[in-house]
């Protein structure tokens, strides 16, 4: 949770007052307590943008990309292993690391499915079998007798 503090060597010695600003989780992400939530930083690909909440997986080197499915060759898809918690950009030929979030209960509309996830079943089976400790589970967030909008 970033809690943003104000610049007050300005005013140093003027009586003033503050409040905190809290930036919190985007509210509905996380709906439900088991399996419990885990955050592992991990190595990015260098020159890419990614979007919160977006599956990621591991490239050729190791390196984080945005999940893919569906290729001509299987072989080719990036299985999804977690996902970003922020919008990152990565500047060219630098490799940071980055905290994705690999375990948790989450809700399906909340994440930002790349364009290949096109059907709720590659959604719904997007982390299923993924290797440890990725044991992430998608849900369909329901209230009352309506689904959560897309």
């Amino acid at each position: 949770m970033d809690i943003n503090l104000p610049n007050l060597g300005p005013s140093a010695g003027t009586p003033s007052q503050w409040t905190d600003t809290i930036n919190p989780v985007l509210e509905g992400l996380i709906v439900g307590e088991t399996p419990a939530v885990v955050v592992q930083d991990l190595k990015a690909a260098a020159n890419q943008t990614l979007e919160p909440y977006t599956p990621v997986g591991f490239d050729d080197s190791g390196n984080l990309v945005p999940a893919l499915v569906g290729s001509v060759d299987p072989a080719d898809d990036i299985k999804a292993i977690g996902i970003t918690l922020f919008k990152i950009v990565i500047p060219v030929g630098q490799n940071p690391g980055l905290p994705i979030l690999r375990s948790g209960c989450l809700a399906k509309h909340m994440i930002a499915w790349p364009a290949s996830f096109d059907t709720d079943a590659e959604k719904f089976a997007a982390f299923a079998g993924a290797p440890t400790p990725t044991n992430i589970v998608v849900r369909e967030v329901y209230f009352g007798s309506t689904v959560a909008a897309p």
